[in-house]
């Protein structure tokens, strides 16, 4: 009975092994694009490793001791820029600063200390230098830098990604089409997690979204993300269920210093004659908290214009709309005959909604030469107006040796009127397309030496 009872308790504990080490694996498939690895060695002047030597990552608690050779490493590290310092006692401290942090990758840094016979505070900073070919890349994929695309004349990052080899933009710019496959056939992931939307809109308002985005994914403003990525060869087998790419998107998470933007776009100084009545606003702050190692990082986007775009030259090409009825007509069902039934057809007042408005100003009635008292626009189309926002907040914690918890959230909103149909008002369309997107996540080191380490990494995502 006894030897029973142990064999079954064997049994039992070697599952829960097995169950936590699957766990770990497919929790670390799912962060893959999401976090990224420093790893080098700290070494003397004469090039000797340091055994021993304290390494962190600066404002966070991510820390670590070489090894006999100098060696050590940190796992799942943010996508961000960050500074890389080591210390050993008789030795300056040293501090690389501008390490950049990619998904899914790899980053070597190593670090000189310079030896002196007495303390000293001052620390020896050097600029980290990015690879042009991560070491450990295997697959073809293309990434964006927040900094770089943020300081780019692009106001969503899809107008960037449809500029990578293999990308192919949708007319009005909503979606995108990778390897030739359909716009549904590329998965999105944010911060480690899948968005594919679901489609709960009918298929007018899920084609129909205009110039903010025809589907129905979430939208990321340029101010708000750390690193864009699309990967357009072969997959590895986590992401079985993307058939032409991936596009990876990881949010900014803060840093050890306040950092903030904000910009200002607009064509209202060019006139109703050549402007559609865009303005566009955004802003962004991050930084540390009042807890140690806390950091956040809050953005947003509103963005609303008056009028679709209306090409070349479309101020040659007026648009008329109804604004009143100037007189109603009796029209009998039959000729001669004094008993058939008659109907009444109101002839509607058309007046110049856009193009030349000056094209009538001389006609001899006033009411035409005043346009039925209705301003003209220009170049903008009558009932076309849209406005977007995009924002985002994270929360990023870390703790222990290199353990750590965030909160992220995304929402996004497109919202219009689809224009036309000033005759049937009952046919007036518009459209509205919302997102919200919210991702808790928890990376705990269990065991870590200065060559390995076991963690466990878990997402909930609503």
């Amino acid at each position: 009975m006894k030897q029973s009872c142990v064999s079954a308790f064997a049994r039992v504990a070697r599952w829960f092994a097995l169950a936590a080490v699957v766990m770990g694996l497919s929790a670390g498939a799912l962060h893959a694009q999401a976090t990224g690895k420093i790893e080098g060695r700290v070494r003397d002047q004469a090039g000797a490793p340091i055994a021993n030597a304290q390494v962190t990552i600066v404002g966070t608690a991510f820390g670590a001791l070489t090894n006999n050779q100098g060696y050590y490493f940190f796992n799942n590290v943010p996508v961000s820029t960050v500074s890389v310092r080591a210390a050993f006692v008789g030795y300056k401290s040293a501090e690389s600063q501008g390490v950049r942090v990619l998904a899914g990758q790899t980053v070597t840094q190593d670090i000189q200390l310079e030896q002196t016979p007495f303390q000293v505070d001052e620390i020896t900073i050097t600029a980290a230098t990015t690879p042009l070919v991560p070491r450990d890349e295997v697959t073809t994929k293309q990434r964006l830098n927040g900094d770089y695309v943020e300081a780019l004349p692009a106001d969503r990052i899809n107008n960037i990604l449809a500029l990578q080899p293999g990308v192919v933009a949708s007319p009005n710019g909503g979606s995108l089409s990778i390897r030739g496959g359909r716009t549904d056939q590329a998965n999105t992931y944010i911060d480690g997690v899948p968005v594919t939307p679901g489609y709960r809109g009918t298929g007018f308002r899920a084609t129909n979204a205009g110039e903010g985005g025809a589907a129905n994914g979430i939208q990321i403003g340029v101010n708000g993300f750390e690193e864009a990525s699309v990967t357009t060869g072969a997959s590895s087998a986590e992401f079985g269920n993307a058939q032409s790419g991936i596009i990876a998107i990881e949010t900014r998470s803060g840093g050890p210093a306040f950092k903030g933007s904000f910009d200002y776009e607009t064509d209202e100084p060019f006139g109703q004659a050549h402007g559609r009545g865009f303005n566009r606003v955004g802003a962004s702050a991050g930084g540390p908290l009042f807890a140690k190692n806390l950091s956040f990082f809050v953005s947003g986007v509103l963005e609303g214009r008056a009028s679709t775009e209306s090409g070349f030259n479309a101020i040659n090409n007026p648009e008329f709309v109804p604004v009143g009825i100037d007189t109603v007509v009796a029209v009998p069902s039959a000729v001669n005959d004094p008993l058939a039934d008659t109907t009444f057809a109101a002839v509607q007042e058309f007046a110049l909604f856009s193009g030349k408005c000056d094209t009538f100003s001389s006609s001899a009635n006033s009411d035409i030469a005043n346009n039925y008292g209705l301003d003209c626009h220009g170049v903008r189309n009558a009932g076309s107006a849209s406005t977007v926002y995009q924002t985002t907040a994270k929360l990023n914690y870390t703790f222990g040796t290199g353990s750590r918890i965030f909160l992220s959230w995304q929402a996004s909103r497109n919202h219009g009127r689809n224009g036309g149909n000033f005759n049937n008002p009952q046919n007036i369309s518009g459209f509205r397309v919302k997102n919200q997107n919210v991702t808790l996540g928890w990376n705990q080191n269990l065991s870590k030496s200065a060559e390995r380490a076991l963690a466990l990494d878990v997402a909930l995502s609503y």
